[in-house]
């Protein structure tokens, strides 16, 4: 095969699909092929010789500070690209004598990469939640709220803190409510408990148990405060439509995620 002349070589690492960038010793540019310039934005000419101090456009900035992952024109265009490799090799530099070593470094395209990324961490973090909260009331499902009662316990074991515990079911029986109406007490009240909810406190739901408030540094007088409120409240959005029970109990010393429960339960009133 006939040795390719530098003309064509040229050419095709102008157009290669990869983007090229050499700096010299001193880490300014000294070559950058116009496939990175178009993608870029910048004109070749004016960005010969700069160094990451003399560079005025971020995302050349980000690259000549030898950045492996660079989001160009963050909140305008969403471009992204990735270092792929970066190779060392000797170089005659015009007007200069002997060779230097050059920093050769080749970028890609991350964009459609990144995007694909992006999708996937938001289709995996809405799993997780459709798989961890209720789906009407967005609230802890029964295995979350399990898992955060033993996770809060542990804690107020290990540190002595105070934790308490409030338990409301709903009851229908005394009202004639169809279906579709249970659903729309459940959001109603869901809304409610996290109007007066702390930014700490958790609610969910458990089998038999329409509502579970767990109260972290919370203990039992300032929980009855809170059912009083709550009592309130709900008896003003819905005064002649339900009735509920509350149980109300306090972590103990000694005391496991059944026995808080089952102190609850035995408070439902």
């Amino acid at each position: 095969m006939q040795e390719m002349n530098s003309s064509l070589c040229l050419k095709l690492l102008e157009n290669n699909p990869s983007f090229i960038i050499i700096f010299d010793k001193e880490q300014s540019i000294y070559w950058i092929n116009q496939s990175f310039c178009d993608f870029l934005g910048v004109e070749r000419e004016r960005v010969i010789g700069q160094s990451a101090a003399e560079a005025k456009e971020p995302c050349l900035k980000q690259v000549l500070n030898g950045e492996v992952r660079i989001e160009l024109f963050a909140g305008l265009l969403d471009k992204w690209i990735d270092l792929q490799d970066v190779m060392k090799i000797k170089g005659s530099l015009a007007g200069e004598e002997g060779e230097q070593e050059l920093t050769v470094c080749y970028y890609a395209d991350a964009s459609n990469k990144i995007q694909t990324e992006k999708q996937l961490a938001q289709l995996e973090s809405t799993l997780v939640h459709k798989m961890s909260h209720d789906p009407v009331t967005g609230m802890l499902n029964e295995l979350s709220m399990i898992q955060t009662l033993n996770l809060e316990v542990s804690r107020s074991r290990r540190y002595n803190n105070p934790l308490s515990l409030i338990l409301m079911n709903v009851d229908y029986q005394t009202h004639a409510v169809a279906p579709e109406e249970k659903e729309q007490i459940r959001l109603m009240i869901s809304q409610l408990l996290k109007d007066q909810m702390r930014w700490a406190d958790i609610v969910g739901h458990l089998e038999n148990i329409d509502f579970v408030l767990l109260l972290p540094e919370t203990d039992a007088e300032s929980a009855k405060i809170l059912v009083q409120k709550l009592k309130n409240n709900i008896n003003n959005a819905a005064p002649d439509t339900i009735d509920i029970s509350y149980g109300i109990s306090q972590w103990s010393k000694g005391d496991d995620v059944q026995l808080f429960l089952e102190y609850a339960v035995k408070d439902l009133v």
